[in-house]
């Protein structure tokens, strides 16, 4: 599959729930050779220098003309991106999709770690977890640290 992130992306400055720190929240949509594919939402955070990123990925097999009425089989996977312990480099870890929109229908089925494991769509999330690992330019520099101080768009 070859994925392409859509050029209207939103970078929205916020101020962290737990600690009140700025952080960034990107909004964006991933599009596949058969047209729209995902949306992503990443919260960039820096809490006392640990880089970490938290990414909602919203999947869905039929992307209306209205993206906000989803089809019966809407799909949201989270993971957190950032150091583990004993790694080199920062790891992903499957998390609570979409943790502070509990019954906006737009998620659909926010699942959480054990739900998603066995999912079907899981390869499809990582796929897309890797490209945008790589090609988001605010969530790669976040996550590897390069020029990591957030950046008003």
């Amino acid at each position: 599959m070859h994925l392409r992130i859509a050029p209207d992306r939103q970078v929205t400055p916020s101020a962290c729930d737990h600690c009140g720190s700025e952080h960034l929240r990107i909004c964006g949509f991933l599009n596949s050779e058969h047209g729209a594919f995902a949306v992503y939402y990443a919260s960039l955070y820096d809490h006392g220098g640990v880089h970490e990123a938290y990414v909602d990925v919203v999947m869905d097999d039929v992307w209306n003309d209205s993206p906000l009425d989803p089809s019966p089989n809407r799909t949201t996977f989270g993971c957190r991106v950032g150091p583990v312990e004993g790694a080199p480099a920062p790891a992903c870890s499957l998390v609570q999709a979409a943790r502070f929109h509990e019954g906006d229908p737009f998620y659909g089925d926010r699942l959480d770690r054990d739900r998603a494991l066995p999912h079907p769509w899981l390869p499809l999330f990582w796929e897309t977890m890797d490209h945008l690992l790589e090609h988001e330019p605010d969530v790669h520099a976040h996550v590897y640290c390069v020029n990591a101080a957030p950046q008003k768009n």
